[in-house]
């Protein structure tokens, strides 16, 4: 019987839905079945219950310096199947700020929500986002707005350069289908 994950995602404008669903692809090609559950679309009511996957992981973008209320809720409302030892759980994190301090990322936005909510991931990762000032964006004017005005002072802090009109995606892929396969290894039992 092939080990089963649940995939469960907040995403604010598609990056974090983006990721979730390349992991869910190498999850598949590691043999683990998974299921995506947008978070922010479906209700709270339509969660499945965990008990018939052997993982969990969880994803979210970030809004004023935190994880969306979606997946944060998600945490506390399933805190104590979570932290079963044999429930492999993971979390993952899509933020610019990644691309350029992943341990910062790491430690403000994964370590933080794990002591805010009381559960204790065995994997979790900080990965590069998508700042998509294009005109096909699906950001409305004030979050492009504020976007714009922190993707100055990046650039200055960090000396990236940042396209004004332009989809600037700082994810790393490779580090993604990593982390996904490390999460397969630790669903079926494997050492990493």
């Amino acid at each position: 019987m092939p080990k089963k994950v649940l995939i469960a995602y907040g995403s604010r404008f598609g990056c974090t839905e983006e990721v979730s669903q390349e992991t869910a692809k190498i999850l598949q090609k590691e043999g683990v079945e998974s299921h995506l559950l947008n978070l922010r679309k479906t209700n709270p009511k339509k969660w499945p219950s965990l008990k018939e996957f052997d993982g969990v992981l969880i994803g979210s973008g970030i809004k004023i310096m935190k994880w969306t209320k979606e997946p944060q809720n998600f945490l506390k409302m399933h805190k104590e199947e979570l932290n079963k030892k044999e429930k492999i759980l993971g979390l993952f994190v899509c933020c610019a700020s990644a691309a350029t301090d992943r341990p910062y990322a790491k430690k403000e936005y994964l370590e933080k929500v794990m002591e805010t909510t009381g559960v204790t991931a065995h994997i979790y990762d900080a990965f590069g986002g998508v700042l998509d000032f294009s005109e096909s964006s699906e950001m409305g004017f004030l979050d492009k707005k504020m976007l714009k005005m922190a993707s100055k002072k990046m650039q200055e802090d960090t000396g990236i350069t940042i396209e004004d009109n332009a989809k600037n995606d700082f994810r790393d892929w490779d580090q993604i289908q990593t982390f996904a396969r490390e999460f397969a290894a630790l669903v079926k039992g494997q050492k990493i």
